[in-house]
Parts: C-alpha cells; structure tokens; sequence
C-alpha cells in the first residue's frame, strides 16, 4: 500500500509539475505577446514618421486645402502652402526694427482637451500606457542630432495693425511645447492619409486639428513657439539679386527634415540661462543675427545651456549691426504666417545685403552647419553668390521639397522685387 501512495504521490506531484510548467509557458509566451505589440506600436510610429517626412510637401498641401476650407480668411502666399490672413501682417512691409516687442509673466495656458487628442497618435510605451507627450516618444525612438527642450519665447499676442507699429508680446515656454503639439497634429494627419493620400480626410480622423481648425492661431488655447524665417537676398550692384537655402539633415532637426528651408531661421529663445535673458535676447534682430553666425558661419548653436549670455558687441554681431547702420544692410519684416502641415508660426523677414557687405561679412562662409547643407550656388575662394532671384529660376525649384516658410518668402520677394532691390539711397542710405 505504502508503494501505491508513494506511486500515486509522484503522478500528484509530476501532474503539478506539468501545469505549472504549462501556466509558466502561458505567462512567457503572454509576456512575449506584451513585447511584441509594444514593439509593433513603436515601429508603426517610427515608419509613420518617415511617410511623413516624405510627402511633406503633398501633406502640406492636403494641410492647406483644408485650413483655407475652415478659416475662408485664410490665404495662400503666391500659391504656395504658406498660409497667413490680413490680420497677420502689417499693410506694407516694414523695418524689422519698426516691430515692437513686449515681455509678459502671464503663464502659457494648459488645454487638456488638446493634450489629449495629441496622444492619439503616440505609440505604446507599455501594453497599457501610451507615451504621455510626442517630445517623449520622438526622443526616445526617432531622437534627431538637435533635440533639447531648450527655453523659448512663447507668443501671447500679435497686432499687425496698431497704429504705433506691429506689436508682438512674448512669454515663456520651453521647444518640446512646441514638438507636443506641432508634431502630432502632423503626424495625426499623415496616419489618417495613409491609404488615400491624395484624398482630403475626415475631420472626424482628424481630432486635435479639428480641435485647432477655426482658429489655427488661438494665442489663448494653443502655445505657440514662433520661428524667424529670413530670406537672405545678396545684391549686386546692378540691381540682381541671388537667394539662399538650407538643406535640413532629416537626421539633425527635429521638424522639417529633408526639406529647403530660408537661410537662416530659428526659434524666437534666449541664448543663456540667464534669468534675465528675456531682456536681452527677446529681440528678433539678434535672434537673425545669432542664426546667421551659426548657420553661415559655422558657429556653434546658441543652445541656451549655459550661464554665459553672447556679446552683441563682438564679431560678427558687431559687423552686422554696422552694416545695419550704414543701410549696407536692410532688413524688412512681412508679418507672419502659417506652416499649415504643422500648423507653426513663422515671422517672416527679407535681409537684403550689397554684394561687398555679404561677402566681406561672410568671407569662409561654411558648406554645412549643425542643421544641414548651405544651398550657396557658386562659390570661389570661400565667397558665396548664391541662386539667381527669377522667377524662373525660383519656379525650377522642387516644389514638394519646399519648406512651407521658404516658398511662401520667396513669393513674397518675387512680388516685392523691385521694392527690395531698389538702390539703397531709395531706403535712406
């Protein structure tokens, strides 16, 4: 008997070896299942990031077509996808110096209905849990060169129209407000046309730019982290003109990637730690001329990281103050406008130099920067003569390759050419 209990003891024991092996497959193998549609999640969002870099400019134009749909206000630059209203920009172009800035404490508004229809698009970080902001998901499976949630300038109002000059007011904010929101409205719009990307969407597919679609520049819903976008014109004496571009590294910049965009261009942010940056750095001039010691120049990026605040008084800052001054250089302002795939603010501006200015300024002018490749046209001897300001040569230009800004200001300098390219004494030089 005692070996028939010890026999039925082992089977007792073998059968609960059995299903605990059984119930160990069962937790691994539901483990594995929990690895595999996460990573499945990721790698959607990874691939989807990459349909969105390639049909940037068809995704621009489907973004154009319905915010004109949306806000009849609304109007295309020059027929490109650039997008901005008669309340975004002053009667006629002005000095860049005639815009006033204004600091206010006010802090950046929290929109939760907003906040979450921008996690619809975000991948899993868990089986259940989605990443809570894009910035987290884009920096930890798509992280570009350039990717730092630095400090910036955040728009509180605009008034173009004030009979004093246009006015702009600037709070605070920091750059991944901007990626939350810009990215994923972008993103959201790419997934949602994936099937017909030549077809218009719902807006039903469409629920944080649906949120956005009657008022795309609600300064008190949304944050908006404006850009300085300038168009760079070298001119000759004879009254020609040449253009510049920027190649964006689509591994280096978080936004924009694989696309030609004005040269230079940078977000409105403080260059230092300082807590009293605000004062010396929310100035758009010097935001321009910081862009272009970087992006012409080579200079190391402004990031903002350090304690030490730039001196304007140094070259090249003082070389182009000088320039400003003499009327050598002219920089005019056209008022800003809508990024409509993005749905980001750009300040729109035109600098035009005298030929010997641009090149004594920018002698050794460098092939790439941090940000990608200086479209320069020829070059000898480290001078820089840049693209022929034609309209034909600007319509030979890949159009689904165009940043939004960079088609919509060269529009604008086709329009104001003769404006732009008169003589200097004509501006008061």
């Amino acid at each position: 008997m005692g070996r028939g209990w010890m026999r039925v003891d082992a089977e007792l024991w073998l059968g609960l070896l059995g299903s605990l092996i059984g119930a160990g497959g069962v937790y691994f193998a539901w483990r594995a299942l929990d690895r595999t549609v996460v990573e499945e999640s990721r790698d959607a969002f990874v691939k989807q990031r990459a349909d969105l870099s390639h049909r940037y400019g068809q995704l621009c134009e489907t973004a154009a077509d319905m915010q004109l749909l949306s806000r009849p206000s609304l109007q295309r630059i020059g027929g490109s996808s650039l997008l901005w209203e008669p309340a975004m920009r002053p009667p006629a172009p002005v000095p860049l110096s005639a815009v006033r800035v204004e600091w206010s404490d006010t802090p950046p508004p929290v929109d939760h209905p907003l906040l979450q229809a921008a996690r619809r698009c975000l991948p899993k970080e868990t089986k259940a849990r989605r990443y809570e902001r894009y910035s987290g998901a884009l920096g930890a499976l798509a992280r570009p060169a350039l990717y730092e949630n630095r400090p910036s300038f955040r728009l509180m109002e605009a008034d173009w129209s004030s009979p004093q000059g246009p006015r702009l007011v600037f709070g605070t904010g920091h750059y991944f407000d901007l990626i939350d929101q810009n990215e994923a409205v972008a993103h959201e719009l790419a997934v949602a046309t994936t099937r017909a990307p030549a077809s218009r969407p719902h807006w039903k597919a469409l629920p944080l730019r649906g949120l956005l679609a009657r008022d795309p520049l609600s300064l008190t819903r949304r944050v908006v982290l404006p850009s300085v976008g300038t168009l760079t014109l070298r001119r000759t004496p004879d009254g020609q003109g040449t253009f510049f571009l920027l190649l964006r590294g689509a591994d280096r910049v978080a936004t924009g990637g694989e696309t030609y965009g004005p040269l230079p261009a940078g977000m409105v942010q403080p260059a230092s730690l300082s807590p009293l940056a605000h004062r010396q750095d929310l100035d758009l001039w010097r935001t321009v001329m910081r862009e272009y010691n970087e992006e012409l120049l080579g200079a190391p990026e402004a990031r903002g990281d350090s304690g030490t605040e730039v001196d304007y008084d140094q070259p090249p800052y003082s070389s182009l103050n000088a320039a400003m001054a003499d009327g050598t250089l002219r920089l005019w302002c056209m008022g800003m406008a809508l990024e409509p795939l993005h749905l980001a603010v750009c300040i729109l501006t035109v600098a035009v130099f005298e030929a010997e200015t641009f090149d004594r300024i920018f002698a050794g002018a460098v092939k790439h920067n941090e940000e990608g490749t200086v479209i320069s046209g020829s070059r000898t001897n480290g001078i820089i003569k840049g693209l022929p300001l034609t309209a034909a040569s600007v319509a030979d230009l890949p159009a689904d390759r165009m940043s939004s800004p960079a088609a919509g200001l060269l529009q604008l300098a086709l329009q104001h050419r003769g404006f732009l390219l008169a003589d200097p004494e004509r501006h008061g030089a």
